[in-house]
């Protein structure tokens, strides 16, 4: 209990880089599923494509980010953070002001490449990577608070898209968010590590003067190990199905015979069970450490997919959206601190930027075989139990990676 007392103290002593990390983490949202998927059924129509089609223009780019993000993701170990994240919120509004200008599928894949390498890539990447390395005895509450920023974009931008669709065409939606994102995103997040004297605070140093005899490994002596591949499928699998989910979220709820409108207004259940989810997995690392949290995070994901594919009527809907945010929400704080518990902060970024890929490639895949699975009419209940399948496979690897010391 004692660090749970100091919670507030914590917070109003590093307020500044919390509210950095949780804006970064906000601002990743034009290139996060959540956002694309809102307008997927006005893109697949604009330039006539399947279910299929659609989601493999969008895998195909998500992993040429993952493969961009290999090479870019180290960079946040050797690059001040202040100046390294202004460039890479210029880029991000850059991106989301030339989406809004595609015009037929190949211009659409590099501009889903550009918000989505910047965006779900280096922007979450260098929120989260930056709050696990500054803190230890609070690392899981950093990340947690952090990450706040994730449903927060979950409850803003969705019901505010499907509003401004119903005036302006969705082309005209992309200009005005790197407008609002210039204005918020460049000149507030450098002022907030301006007093920062290391690049992810003092944290790292502080890390490695306290604990000399820990090893921190090299991103090549990780790709030795052996528990990294088999944790690799729970980094994976939520990554997989929520993006596959919300990503065909419109054909998905008019399969169901649901009401979209209706359906876009449970976001805001989505990002409140999010929080609550992230916050009780934040408390429960600083307490137990993430290694013990590991195998049961997908437990929330599997019952909400179930929910989804047996739920007769949409009542359903918003007990489906909190267990997969609370699913959500709860495994960022528990994956983010689980790399550095295993293998060090020296060579954090390097280490979480691999994570990442794997992350981003499971969300590549999660889009193309679903669609695929919905244009050879497989039925939502066949879906769910596959992916029902694949979380208990990922929490057993998982259970035995831990075990290995």
């Amino acid at each position: 209990m004692l660090r749970l007392r100091g919670t507030l103290p914590f917070v109003r002593q590093e307020w500044r880089f919390l509210l950095f990390g949780l804006l970064l983490a906000f601002w990743s949202g034009p290139g996060q599923t959540y956002v694309i998927s809102v307008i997927g059924g006005h893109i697949r129509a604009d330039f006539d494509l399947t279910n299929g089609e659609f989601g493999t223009i969008y895998t195909v780019a998500t992993l040429v980010c993952a493969a961009m993000l290999w090479k870019a993701g180290p960079l946040v170990d050797r690059l001040p953070l202040k100046s390294f994240v202004l460039k890479v919120g210029v880029l991000m509004v850059a991106a989301t002001m030339a989406f809004g200008f595609i015009q037929g599928p190949v211009t659409l894949f590099f501009g889903i490449i550009a918000v989505r390498f910047m965006g779900q890539g280096m922007m979450t990447h260098i929120a989260l990577t930056s709050m696990a390395r500054r803190y230890e005895a609070e690392r899981g509450r950093a990340v947690a608070i952090a990450a706040l920023g994730f449903p927060l974009g979950e409850a803003l931008f969705p019901p505010l898209i499907v509003l401004a669709l119903g005036f302006v065409d969705w082309r005209l939606i992309w200009p005005a968010m790197a407008v609002l994102a210039a204005f918020t995103l460049l000149p507030v997040a450098p002022l907030l590590i301006r007093h920062t004297s290391h690049q992810d605070g003092a944290g790292a140093a502080v890390l490695r003067a306290a604990d000399e005899d820990a090893k921190h490994w090299t991103r090549a002596e990780m790709l030795r190990d052996k528990r990294f591949y088999l944790l690799m499928p729970t980094a994976m699998a939520p990554a997989a199905i929520i993006t596959g989910l919300f990503f065909h979220q419109v054909y998905f709820i008019g399969l169901k015979g649901w009401s979209f409108e209706v359906w876009s207004l449970s976001f805001a259940i989505f990002a409140l069970a999010s929080l609550i989810g992230g916050v009780a997995s934040g408390f429960l690392v600083d307490l137990f450490r993430a290694r013990r949290l590991v195998p049961f995070i997908l437990i929330p994901l599997s019952v909400g997919i179930l929910i989804f594919a047996y739920a007769p009527t949409q009542i359903f809907a918003v007990v489906v959206m909190f267990c997969l945010g609370f699913g959500a929400g709860g495994t960022n704080p528990v994956l983010s601190s689980l790399w550095p518990e295993i293998y060090g902060t020296q060579h954090l970024g390097a280490i979480r930027s691999v994570a990442t890929v794997v992350m981003v490639f499971g969300s590549a895949l999660g889009p193309v075989f679903m669609g695929l699975a919905l244009d050879a009419s497989l039925s939502i209940e066949f879906i769910a139990i596959v992916s029902v399948v694949i979380v208990i496979i990922s929490a057993l690897l998982a259970k035995i990676a831990l075990r290995s010391r």
